[in-house]
């Protein structure tokens, strides 16, 4: 397994640096001025240290090697498939129904059907998280979200 683990390390590290030379030729800017390589040459460091960090610890022995498999039985494919669909969908309908529709119905869905939360709680989470990111995202950082058709 330990081999396999190496593999796939190098291979996304490799990614990592194909994406931050793309960056980089992109130009990135600054912190104070953000080109449009920024936001990419970030997630291209980030992917390559833990790139570089699973790969290290591949190399340290220890007790707990092969536990955590992705494939073990009682996985919950019905959950995993269900997440996937959900983005797919929330994607579609984003433009249509608009930002804070969508995400609040997708983050409905994920806490009470896929997280199993009781309603309360899903609700206030799917209201702050719809909430926040357009506080954040639209007010304070100026991007714009689609309204979809009802304009909201």
């Amino acid at each position: 397994m330990t081999k396999y683990d190496r593999m796939s390390t190098l291979f996304f590290i490799g990614v990592a640096i194909s994406i931050c030379e793309e960056s980089i030729r992109l130009g990135a800017g600054s912190l104070s001025n953000p080109g449009p390589g920024l936001i990419p040459l970030g997630s291209g460091l980030i992917l390559g240290i833990f790139g570089f960090i699973v790969f290290v610890r591949t190399f340290i022995k220890n007790s707990s090697e092969g536990k955590g498999a992705l494939w073990v039985q009682g996985t919950k494919w019905r959950n995993i498939v269900s997440a996937l669909l959900s983005m797919i969908v929330y994607a579609f309908l984003i433009d249509l129904l608009g930002f804070n529709l969508v995400t609040f119905l997708w983050m409905g869905f994920v806490c009470r059907g896929i997280g199993k939360m009781g309603w309360v709680k899903a609700l206030f989470t799917a209201v702050m998280t719809t909430f926040l990111s357009y506080l954040i995202f639209e007010h304070y950082l100026g991007v714009r979200f689609p309204h979809g058709i009802w304009g909201f």
